[in-house]
């Protein structure tokens, strides 16, 4: 059971995030680029992953990911006025873990999120592919400092930068009430991870905790 909802909010007029399911997968992307480049890009990617996706296996997901980076270099090339267009995406599948058992394939390219609601408890299970994030991994800002920073939308990996695209990928094992939070920095710049753990607390119908989200 799933739901997902999101909003422009009180500054920009036009919104750059899209997202998508089918039966097993969700995929989220956050676009950048001018006129409406990062618009379609974000549209994109999401459409090329859940239509290249196999259904099998984390690797499956791995390349529909790259099927999706690919298409949309592809569409940059062929029109000039979506030229430098990129997104983020973050995913998560179900599929048939390497195990042989069932397992949950997660991915993503970028700074939106995957995180795990368990007990209670929020865990960010992906790790941000920006400036700041790779200035927290040295030692060299804090988390705090890091949510402040100017320089925090700045991402050092996004589809539709360069051929050879890294994604990174984890498989986690499902865990009967776990619940699994797929967001773009436009939620957590702007909650506390504390703030959202409540909102998850309090709402258990996946509807109702989007949109209050």
């Amino acid at each position: 059971v799933h739901a997902a909802a999101t909003h422009v909010g009180r500054v920009r007029h036009s919104n750059q995030d899209d997202y998508g399911s089918t039966e097993g997968l969700c995929v989220l992307a956050d676009g950048m680029g001018g006129h409406r480049g990062g618009e379609v890009a974000a549209a994109l990617a999401v459409s090329t992953t859940l239509a290249h996706f196999d259904g099998s296996s984390r690797i499956g997901l791995v390349r529909a990911v790259v099927s999706a980076n690919r298409a949309i270099l592809q569409r940059s090339v062929s029109d000039e006025n979506l030229l430098g267009m990129g997104t983020t995406i973050s995913a998560v599948a179900a599929v048939v873990g390497e195990s042989g058992l069932d397992g949950l394939a997660v991915v993503n390219v970028g700074d939106s999120r995957v995180y795990r609601y368990s007990r209670g408890g929020l865990t960010q299970v992906t790790d941000d592919h920006s400036l700041v994030a790779d200035l927290v991994r040295a030692g060299e800002l804090t988390a705090e400092e890091a949510a402040r920073h100017p320089q925090r939308n700045i991402l050092t990996r996004a589809l539709g930068i360069e051929d050879d695209l890294v994604v990174d990928t984890w498989e986690l094992l499902p865990v009967v009430g776990d619940r699994y939070l797929l967001c773009s920095d436009g939620l957590f710049n702007e909650l506390t991870d504390g703030r959202i753990t409540e909102i998850l607390g309090k709402c258990a119908d996946p509807i109702r905790a989007a949109n209050e989200l």
